[in-house]
């Protein structure tokens, strides 16, 4: 073992080369490690910071997805028909989109196989229910936890089979050779004290989406991202202006979702002064059309522009804006008294109805809600917020990246050997129905898995003497580049600091709302954080999360900025808009992207010329797949499907 240094720190380098190394302890992470076990692949090891961190679990919603091809009643579906569902979504693969329905049953029944309690009625059809942008009934669920429960199972397998994970490890460099276009290994730092080169001949990114990016969120506190790493290499990311942003809580981070909307809470707004004001009837036409809104919010969680016209749900996304971000004003949900001129014999008919087969046609929102779901009051209170004596603090926040990483039908990156999975990929396109993403995840650690341990053996890769020479020059090279700009000079601004200007401005303008005219402005305003002289910090992962964060955050901005000079409009969970001065104006409706439907938006940051770069590519489609056994028996025998 030998040593240099990387930030005044000293750089150990492992002797033992991995077959692969997971980046992560999610839901995604665990299920590819299993993957990879059970297919031989037994030289491997899991990183993570802290394994009880993440999204996958810490976080859920009313009643969290898992979608999957349909599998009880008379539903004819079938792979080709939910990957035609998804890539209906636009701007998806049709490739991948085929591979996620193919697998989706394999990945559900493997989580059942464990013990994640989906269930089934008397003759063992798992049963399944419509979610958004789906036309069977194929989501399954266990409940808001669900994905925590498919990560706790999922990690107890890990550890029957003694599968290596490895605490208090970060990954703060990518190791890949330029002459092979591969990657050969990670630098980590080891309990924020010494770094740790690893080799690997694989390495699996399943770090999830990058939250820091925006100052509210309903992402865990946990939840950092690093796919900032990647970006450095310069790896493709696809449709990074694509994101999912909802109502939720922000004291508890929560997704305000199904229940919480179904009995009609009351919104107000507060100002500086603490003047209540019910502000949600100032942008609609009547209390019936406000309230019937608030309702569908419960099925139409997600912002979406084409639901603004005719006074539809995401108006009031848009309100909440205005008062919030506009006005200057908190947002709160009441659940302790009814909105303004509220009648139950008065409401929407549908609301209603549903109100009355649930038995929840109660006097107040707070009853309604026990009535409706109890077990979602006492989620917020057993997180010290008590729906049925305070507000509740709200914002439309950022829940979900549906870009990220580019990948093929194996979710191996643009540098060999390097795959990302779960939200760190960017498969999903502009739309997707609820749930997907967590088949998502499942179905690419599967997919990596089978690539990995099918081309191991066939696999030349390097001595350990020759990585670590290739090593030793990049970390020399790695450590100047952060010399340049990170010193403690007096004057030198505070990471802390500029990562909240960062965040302020990608939340006011880079979120569900984008104002082109202040979309150049950002540019060279995150330019000149990216230039600015810094402090290091005393806990040196914050240097590290602040440049992954700038250089995503640049990547972000070029793409939208691409788009939107091509002509692109509002379309997914965001809004275009000219100028934010006129944003009232939308509050009729906005014109919805058709042009680009059929393209995905392919970014990357030039490490050579130090500059991102944005081109449209057209989708895959979905293919014209060979079912005729005796030929995909003879391929599958022959694995020709991996040469």
């Amino acid at each position: 073992m030998s040593e240099s240094l990387l930030l005044g720190k000293k750089v150990f380098f492992g002797d033992n080369i991995f077959d692969c190394i997971i980046v992560g302890s999610g839901a995604a992470a665990f299920n590819a490690a299993l993957h990879l076990y059970d297919r031989g692949v037994t030289n491997i090891v899991l990183i993570t910071e802290n394994p009880l961190w993440g999204t996958s679990r810490n976080t859920g919603s009313d009643k969290q997805t898992y979608y999957k091809i349909a599998c009880s009643g008379d539903q004819a579906d079938s792979p080709r028909a939910m990957a035609e569902t998804l890539f209906a979504g636009a701007s998806m693969d049709g490739d991948i989109a085929l591979c996620e329905a193919s697998h989706s049953l394999q990945e559900f029944f493997h989580l059942v196989s464990i013990g994640v309690d989906f269930p089934h009625n008397l003759y063992g059809e798992y049963v399944g229910y419509k979610t958004d942008h789906d036309p069977f009934q194929r989501a399954s669920s266990i409940g808001p936890y669900t994905s925590k429960k498919m990560t706790e199972k999922l990690e107890s397998e890990v550890l029957k089979r003694n599968i290596s994970i490895m605490e208090k490890i970060r990954a703060v460099k990518l190791l890949t050779d330029t002459e092979t276009k591969r990657a050969y290994g990670l630098v980590s730092l080891e309990a924020h004290e010494n770094f740790r080169v690893f080799f690997a001949k694989n390495i699996v990114f399943a770090t999830g989406g990058n939250p820091l990016m925006y100052h509210n969120t309903v992402y865990p506190l946990s939840q950092t991202g690093a796919s900032g790493i990647l970006a450095r290499e310069g790896i493709s990311f696809a449709n990074m202006t694509e994101w999912q942003y909802g109502i939720a809580s922000i004291k508890f981070r929560w997704n305000l979702s199904g229940s919480y909307q179904q009995v009609i809470p009351r919104y107000v707004s507060v100002d500086e002064n603490g003047n209540e004001e019910e502000f949600l009837f100032d942008y609609f036409t009547s209390h019936q059309d406000a309230l019937r809104a608030v309702f569908l919010k419960g099925y139409e969680w997600p912002f979406d522009p084409g639901k603004i016209a005719g006074q539809g749900s995401s108006t009031v996304d848009l309100a909440i804006y205005i008062e919030k971000h506009i006005k200057k004003k908190r947002i709160f949900l009441d659940y302790t008294h009814n909105p303004k001129g509220f009648s139950l014999d008065e409401i929407d008919k549908t609301a209603y109805q549903y109100l009355a087969k649930s038995n929840a046609l109660s006097a107040s929102p707070i009853e309604r809600l026990l009535k409706l779901n109890a077990p979602a009051y006492e989620l917020y209170k057993s997180n010290g917020i008590d729906l049925a004596k305070e507000y509740l603090e709200i914002d439309v926040v950022p829940q979900h990246h549906n870009g990220g990483v580019e990948v093929d039908i194996w979710w191996e990156s643009s540098v060999k050997h390097t795959f990302a999975i779960g939200e760190c990929a960017g498969t999903h396109g502009v739309h997707r129905p609820g749930g997907s993403a967590l088949n998502s995840g499942q179905v690419g650690g599967c997919r990596a898995a089978y690539r990995i341990a099918s081309t191991l053996k066939d696999d030349s890769f390097f001595a350990v003497s020759d990585i670590q020479k290739k090593a030793e020059i990049t970390i020399e090279k790695f450590n100047n580049e952060f010399a340049n700009v990170h010193r403690n000079k007096e004057g030198n601004k505070k990471v802390s600091e500029l990562l909240t200007i960062l965040q302020e401005i990608n939340s006011r303008c880079a979120a569900c709302i984008r104002p082109k005219d202040e979309i150049a402005k950002n540019i060279k305003t995150i330019a000149s954080i990216a230039d600015e002289l810094l402090e290091i910090p005393d806990n040196i992962d914050e240097l590290f999360t602040f440049n992954e964060i700038v250089l995503i955050s640049r990547l972000m901005y070029d793409a939208i900025d691409v788009f939107t000079k091509n002509g692109g409009k509002s379309r997914g969970s965001y809004l275009v808009l000219d100028s934010i001065k006129n944003i009232k104006d939308y509050l009729k409706g906005a014109e919805i992207d058709t042009q680009f439907r059929d393209k995905v938006l392919s970014t990357a940051f030039m490490p050579d010329q130090g500059h991102v770069a944005s081109i449209f590519r057209q989708v895959r489609p979905i293919p014209e797949s060979d079912t005729w056994f005796e030929q995909v028996w003879y391929e599958y025998r022959e694995g020709k499907f991996f040469k």
